[in-house]
Parts: C-alpha cells; sequence; structure tokens
C-alpha cells in the first residue's frame, strides 16, 4: 500500500512535473561527477490559488534537478538542488575532509492562500491598512444621517456600491525559507563535536485577518494579516563515545523576532476617533481605527544530558535529562489605540504611560526526564520499559490590572474583575497554568514459531494548577498478534484501550476543555497480506477508534443533559490493494481506501444560570480514494512506460439540530426545516471536496548518460462548503451587513500539463 500511495501522490505533491520516474539519487557510476534535468512544460492557465497552493508549476523551460559529486583522498562533496531558482527550490549536501565535515540544507516553500482577492484597503505600512480620510468621513457622513432602524442591508449595499466596485485586488501568499548547517569537528578529537546553525524566515501574509471594529456601528473587515519573521536556533552536541556506549549533551538557544507586531485597519466609517455614546445616537461614535497585536519576540534556551549503556543481549539503557527557559519580555502595546477612551484613573488610554508595567517579564521553565530499558533475554523474547516525565512551571511574576478594554462592547473602559481565590489576578487567563505529566510504559514481545505476540501497559498521572481538574490519571492497555510463517500470508492484529480520568474539580463546575475531561479510547485493527502467487499481491487492513468523553459537567451543574463540547468521535478506514507483475517488463497495481470520520459537539448558553441554547452538531466526513498505477518495459534498457491515476472524494455533512424552546428557534423557520431539529438547517455540502489526477510518461534511454522523458498530467479540483460561495461580482463582498470579505479565489479548477525533460549524467 505504502508504495502505491506514494507514486500517485506525486502529481498532487507537483513532482511528477519537476523529477524523473527513476530515482535521481541513484548510486553514481563515478567518483566525481552528477546529472542535471531540463524540462520544458507547457500547461493551461488556472486562476485558482489551489493550483499552485504549496508549489510552482513553471511555464517553459526549468531546472528540476541537479547533482554534482566528488569523492577524492581530500574531500567528500555532493550538492543536490530541486526546482533551481523556483519558489519551491531545495538545495541540500555535504562537504567532508579530514579534519570537518560540512552538511546544510535550504528548503523554499510557497503557501499561496487565495489569488485576486478584493479590497478597499490599501496597505500604506506593513501591517496597516488605510482608506482615504475624505471617503470615510462621507460614508460616516451619510450613515450618521441614517437612524439605526434604516441601517439594512440594502442601504449599505446602495450606499458602499461606489467603493466595492473600485476595490483594488490583492494575493494572499507567503514565503517560508528554511535554512539549516552542521558543523561536524569530532573527526580527529577523541569525542564527538558538533555545531548547528537554523534560520527559517516567513515573509507575505499570514492569511485573511482584521475583525471587528466596534461602535455606533460595527462593520467586520477582511484584510490580509503581515508576516515577516524570524526564528534562529543555535546548537552545540557533544558525545563521548566508548565501548559500552556514550555519554553526550547539548545545548541550544532560539530566538523569535516577529517583524510586523501589529495589524491596524481603518474603519470605513469613521475619519478619526469619535467618542462612542449609544448604537442608535446621531451622529454616533467609535474608532477611527483598530489595532490587533500578533505574537511577540520571545527566547528560548535548552540543555540536554544523557547516556547509552550497551549490554549483552541486545540490552540497552538509556537517559536523559532536558530543561529549558522560555522568556518574553517584549514591550506592551497601550491598552487602545483610540484616543477618546480614558483609564479609570483618568489618564488616555492609548498611552503607554497608562499602563501598570511597560513588559511582561514573561518566564517558564520546563523539565523533561526520559529513562528506558530494552532486552531480550532468551530467544524469543523482548522486553521494553519506558519512563517520562515533562514539568512545566510559570515563573512569571503575575498583577492584578486595574482593568482593559477588551470586555466592553464599544471598547470602553472597563473594570477589573475583582479578585477571587479561583482567579486571584481578576481574570481567568492570568493564571500560572503549570502542568506535569509522569508516564511509564513497559511492553514484552514472544516469537512462538511463525506468530509474535506482544502486550502492553502504560500508566500516566497528570497534574494541574488553576484548571478545572487539577489532576487525573490515564491507563491504557494494547495486545498485537503477528503471523508471519511464510512468504504467503501475513497478518497483523491489534487492540487498544486508554481511559483517562478527570478528578478534584467541584460538583458546581460547568464544563471541562478537551484536555482534561474523561475519555475512553478504543483502538482496533487488522492488515492482512497474501501472496498467492509469484508477482502477486494482496493487502486488506481495517482500522477503528472510538473516543468518548463521559461524565462530562454540564453548563446546568448537575444536569448531563447539558454537556458542552466534543462528546465522540469515531473514525474507520479500510483499505484493499491489489499487485501484479508478470514479468520484469511490467508491474500493475490498484488499490481503494474508505474513511469515515463522525464526530459529536454540543454547546449551550446560560440565560440567569438556566440553560437557553443548545445546538448539536454531528459532523460526518466519507472519503474514497481510488488509484492505479502501471509501469512496462517497452524494450528493456531503452522504453519504458509508466501511467498513474488517481482519485479522492471527501463527502461532508453537519447535521445540526437546536433546542426547539431557546432563542436559536424561530416560528417562522418551520416551514423550511424539518420538524423536530428546532429551527436548525442541516449543511449537506460542508466540506465536500474532489480531486482527481491521470499522468503518462514515456522515457527512452539514450546510451547509459541520456534519458528523454514526454509526458502528460491532469488534475482537476472541486469544491464546496457553507462559506465558499465565489466572488460574483462587488456586490457579494457584504455577503451580510456590515461583512466586508475580500472574496479571494481559492476554489475549483481544470489543469492540463505536457512536459518534455532531458537528463544528462556525467
Amino acid at each position: 500500500m505504502k508504495r502505491a500511495l506514494t507514486v500517485t501522490a506525486l502529481l498532487a505533491m507537483g513532482v511528477l512535473v519537476a523529477s524523473s520516474f527513476a530515482a535521481a539519487q541513484d548510486a553514481p557510476a563515478s567518483t566525481t561527477g552528477g546529472q542535471v534535468t531540463l524540462s520544458l512544460l507547457g500547461r493551461s492557465d488556472v486562476s485558482s490559488s489551489k493550483f499552485e497552493e504549496y508549489r510552482e508549476v513553471p511555464k517553459g523551460l526549468s531546472i528540476p534537478f541537479l547533482n554534482l559529486f566528488s569523492t577524492t583522498n581530500m574531500v567528500d562533496f555532493n550538492l543536490q538542488a530541486y526546482n533551481v531558482r523556483q519558489t519551491d527550490q531545495r538545495y541540500s549536501g555535504w562537504a567532508n575532509t579530514s579534519w570537518l565535515g560540512v552538511a546544510f540544507d535550504y528548503n523554499q516553500t510557497p503557501h499561496n492562500m487565495g489569488n485576486e482577492g478584493h479590497s478597499i484597503f490599501q496597505e500604506t505600512a506593513l501591517g496597516v491598512w488605510s482608506m482615504s480620510s475624505s471617503l470615510r468621513q462621507a460614508l460616516g457622513d451619510a450613515a450618521d444621517k441614517t437612524a439605526s432602524t434604516g441601517r439594512t442591508y440594502p442601504f449599505y449595499s446602495a450606499l458602499l456600491a461606489p467603493t466595492f466596485a473600485s476595490a483594488g485586488n490583492i494575493d494572499l501568499t507567503s514565503m517560508r525559507q528554511r535554512g539549516n548547517v552542521e558543523f561536524d569537528l569530532g573527526k580527529k578529537l577523541p569525542f564527538d563535536l558538533k555545531f548547528t546553525y537554523m534560520r527559517e524566515l516567513k515573509t507575505g501574509t499570514r492569511g485573511y485577518g482584521g475583525g471587528d471594529i466596534l461602535g455606533s456601528i460595527s462593520p467586520v473587515v477582511d484584510v490580509p494579516e503581515p508576516l515577516n519573521e524570524v526564528t534562529q536556533d543555535f546548537g552545540i552536541r557533544a558525545a563521548y563515545n566508548f565501548k559500552m556506549g556514550n555519554v553526550h549533551a547539548a545545548f541550544n538557544r532560539n530566538v523569535y523576532d516577529n517583524q510586523a507586531e501589529t495589524l491596524s485597519v481603518n474603519s470605513p466609517f469613521r475619519a478619526s476617533d469619535v467618542a462612542y455614546t449609544t448604537a442608535t445616537s446621531i451622529p454616533g461614535g467609535g474608532a477611527g481605527t483598530v489595532r490587533f497585536i500578533n505574537a511577540p519576540d520571545n527566547e528560548a534556551t535548552g540543555t540536554t544530558f544523557g547516556f547509552l549503556l550497551k549490554f549483552k543481549r541486545q540490552t540497552r539503557i538509556a537517559g536523559d535529562v532536558s530543561m529549558a527557559t522560555w522568556t518574553q519580555n517584549a514591550s506592551f502595546y497601550p491598552y487602545t489605540i483610540n484616543s477618546t477612551i480614558l483609564t479609570g484613573a483618568g489618564q488616555p488610554a492609548n498611552l503607554l504611560s497608562s499602563l501598570q508595567k511597560p513588559s511582561l517579564n514573561g518566564k517558564i521553565d520546563t523539565t523533561t526526564v526520559n529513562f528506558s530499558f530494552s532486552s531480550r533475554p532468551i530467544d524469543g523474547l523482548g522486553l521494553r520499559m519506558r519512563y517520562r516525565s515533562y514539568d512545566l512551571t510559570n515563573k512569571t511574576a503575575r498583577f492584578v490590572i486595574t482593568g482593559d478594554t477588551s470586555g466592553t462592547p464599544d471598547r470602553s473602559w472597563g473594570a477589573a474583575d475583582t479578585p477571587t481565590a479561583d482567579e486571584p489576578y481578576g481574570h481567568a487567563t492570568a493564571q500560572n497554568y503549570d502542568t506535569k505529566t509522569e508516564r511509564f510504559d513497559a511492553s514484552a514481545s514472544y516469537d512462538f514459531k511463525g506468530i509474535t505476540f506482544e502486550g502492553a501497559f502504560r500508566t500516566s498521572k497528570l497534574t494541574r494548577t488553576f484548571r478545572e481538574a487539577p489532576s487525573g490519571k490515564e491507563n491504557g492497555a494494547s495486545f498485537s498478534a503477528v503471523y508471519h510463517a511464510n512468504d504467503f500470508v501475513g497478518v497483523r492484529a491489534t487492540i487498544d484501550q486508554t481511559n483517562r480520568t478527570a478528578e478534584g474539580y467541584a460538583t458546581t463546575t460547568i464544563g471541562l476543555m478537551v484536555d482534561e475531561a474523561e475519555r475512553k479510547t478504543t483502538r482496533t485493527g487488522f492488515e492482512i497480506e497474501l501472496t498467492p502467487a509469484s508477482g502477486l499481491g494482496l493487502t486488506f487492513a481495517y482500522f477503528r477508534r472510538n473516543t468518548d468523553y463521559p461524565n462530562r459537567p454540564g453548563r446546568v451543574a448537575g444536569d448531563l443533559n447539558t454537556t458542552s463540547g466534543l462528546l465522540e468521535a469515531k473514525y474507520d478506514t479500510f483499505t484493499g490493494e491489489f499487485e501484479y507483475a508478470p514479468s520484469e517488463r511490467a508491474e500493475f497495481s490498484v488499490y481503494y481506501t474508505y474513511e469515515k470520520d463522525a464526530q459529536t459537539n454540543r454547546w449551550g448558553t446560560l440565560t440567569s444560570g438556566a440553560i437557553n441554547n443548545l445546538l448539536n452538531y454531528a459532523g460526518t466526513d466519507k472519503t474514497n480514494t481510488f488509484g492505479v498505477n502501471a509501469m512496462f518495459q517497452l524494450v528493456p534498457d531503452k522504453w519504458t512506460f509508466s501511467l498513474m491515476a488517481r482519485q479522492q472524494k471527501v463527502d461532508g455533512l453537519m447535521d445540526i439540530t437546536a433546542r426547539e424552546t431557546g432563542s436559536f428557534y424561530t416560528p417562522g423557520r418551520t416551514t423550511l426545516v424539518a420538524a423536530g431539529t428546532g429551527g436548525a438547517q442541516d449543511i449537506n455540502d460542508w466540506d465536500d471536496t474532489t480531486l482527481t489526477t491521470a499522468g503518462l510518461q514515456l522515457d527512452r534511454m539514450v546510451g547509459k548518460a541520456w534519458k528523454l522523458s514526454l509526458g502528460y498530467a491532469y488534475e482537476k479540483y472541486d469544491f464546496a462548503d457553507a462559506y465558499s460561495v465565489p466572488y460574483t461580482g462587488p456586490a457579494s463582498l457584504m455577503p451580510q451587513s456590515v461583512l466586508i470579505f475580500m472574496k479571494t479565489d481559492s476554489g475549483p479548477y481544470k489543469a492540463s500539463v505536457g512536459y518534455a525533460k532531458l537528463s544528462y549524467r556525467f
């Protein structure tokens, strides 16, 4: 199954048109030489960003592969380059001398999230999206002259129509550039010594950003969120090897620098900050600009010490201790960017001087301990044990804030909550969430003739602070059997069960987060491999995972019928594969996979302590994947013909029901939806996706050095969900008042690619 999936995935990954079916890393025929592949490609134009979401499919001449190598008494050198000078290029290799070794890898990955987005804003600086102040004033004046009851969708649609018609186009795209280099200085030292450096640069846009601009008019705007960040890691590793094993140590320093920490967006209806009064006042109020804060700069330092001891009977004992410190002391931004808001002390809340502290001075310490033992004390018997401990302690000096602007609907100043025993800093999110996990695993296997039996047991202890459930335990066991008595039949079957508890929470607790709630998980499955004749192979596999979250506290204390969150999840997978190789000149395989994922979620709201709305979401995804591969040696060592075809179809359904007496229920909808659903409508095309790929290639070997390939590839992508309404003109930028979207093109497409490749090995 693995081989077939690998081959058929080539086209979807953009590899089929960039490399040869023959392995580019074949063993070199000499000590110095290389290989170069030139590709000439023609393809249809595709408007959807999905076609080149993580790849580039170039038109015209390209260099999909280049290799140079040299091995002499003085140096061992190898360079491999893929997709040279493309946005998805990659370079890797090594250079070794008698005293120094250098290995490197550089990888670029584009992420095209949407083409031809439509925006009424312009980026005047990194992360600053602006509109003409005169246009904003005119739009705001027109809205202020209209009573709130008259600010309907037709009103906003007519008011914004000229603005939408002149919207500019923006592509949502980013670039990830990651490089690693390793220096090996231990070749002539009595111990191993390596220095490592990693640098990762991300630029462009994270995707869709923005959000609410609250005031008397509260539009929701959609703009690109800026991305410009650098992550660097400096490391040193050392090891002393001896006959019975080694001792080793490592040190790493990681630095994250976000050069796009804020996103600022002008309000389309306010040319400047206006003090807020009420939503119905004329003229109204609100911020002229809103600011969203992105991730702050931070650092991490880690140290590891460990050992490995080797004894007879394949006995191994290993252990290590890792200690790390995470710090974050980036300067705070003011409470707000709105100049009309004053703090409780009467200071402008948009000034740094109004803050209680200039920065967080955050610090978290982590300690990880690992210990393992493995042995085969007698023939056929294998034993393994492992212990792992992870301790996270937040040492940040917390403080009680006097207030902020985040919890008020009009972004005015709001006093902080009064500290309590459960929330000593006035906010649930201000606590030091310390955690500790201890886990022990043990397993034993025994070979009895053609069958291997294996049993395993594991137990974990969980400890948390300032969480609803401060502690819990997780115990699990598994059993597997593998039959491999001959070359004709291979069978593997397994069953695994895990139970997690949630302990120490009060009977009045309403709800537990999914990571701390009680959980029961059962995994079962089997795989059968048959080889009834030479060249013929059959594979069947089925796996199932059930996860339940029983006894979760309800939104109303003591009422389990009001439980909220993820209640259960089920995953089923069936795979069948047929492989046939009638001779060395022909190979054929076909496979089919069926997957079903089902989850049940429930979410409720309270009014005066009583349940109001209660929505049940029963979502399912059914996936069918078909594939076929074939390879024919038309003339051995000269002419080879290969083909592949694959289709994957996902059918999603979101079954929604609501509480009939809740406020979500609207009697007027009873003629539109099924009775008993509480006025809720199912979503039949929740995330329906179909991806069809096909390709064929003819290879001609000319001697031992030249290879000519001709090929054709086809790809079709269809997608539909509840939100994927395509752009149909300026009016579709505002599906609901006043929600202003970009409507980028990342939808269905069809693409045809024809190519010729010439490879030369020297």
